[in-house]
């Protein structure tokens, strides 16, 4: 008796803490999708004429971002 008493609320315990990281891991954006999030946000930053590094692209590798913002100022043009 005294097993089951610690064994159920462990086992009940441990299962929700599975679901949960697996909730958040399925919820967690892909490198990629920062990555078009970034330069959606550079392209709209530089055709309203603004410069500098959007919020959304922390988490983007320098020479992926290096390319994003060539991609951005072709886009928008002299």
């Amino acid at each position: 008796m005294r097993r089951s008493t610690i064994f159920i609320p462990t086992s009940t315990l441990t299962i929700a803490a599975g679901i949960t990281g697996l909730v958040l891991w399925l919820n967690h954006s892909s490198y990629e999708d920062r990555v078009e999030d970034c330069a959606q946000a550079l392209e709209q930053q530089y055709a309203e004429g603004g410069k500098g590094r959007p919020e959304t692209c922390d988490g983007v590798r320098k020479g992926d971002y290096a390319a994003l913002v060539a991609d951005a100022e072709t886009a928008a043009g002299p």
